[in-house]
């Protein structure tokens, strides 16, 4: 199952974006880049140690996601 979600996701990573995501992602780009501007030393590592843990969260989710499609499609393909 692991040697499944590494393949997913080098391909997930290795591929193009679309234009809506590129133009989602500016656009959190520019919302960060206001909402982070005036931040000390101390605040941008409590904001980077919370980025870090939304990002793991993420994954862990994008994980369950591919656990569960390749149990559906097993079920689908095997009965």
């Amino acid at each position: 199952m692991k040697h499944i979600i590494d393949i997913v996701m080098s391909i997930i990573e290795s591929g193009k974006q679309s234009a809506e995501t590129q133009l989602q992602l500016n656009k959190v780009c520019e919302l960060e880049d206001a909402f982070t501007k005036d931040f000390s030393k101390e605040k941008w590592k409590e904001y980077f140690d919370l980025d870090l843990g939304k990002g793991q969260l993420h994954s862990l989710e994008i994980d369950h996601i591919i656990q569960i499609t390749y149990e559906v499609c097993k079920e689908i393909f095997l009965n």
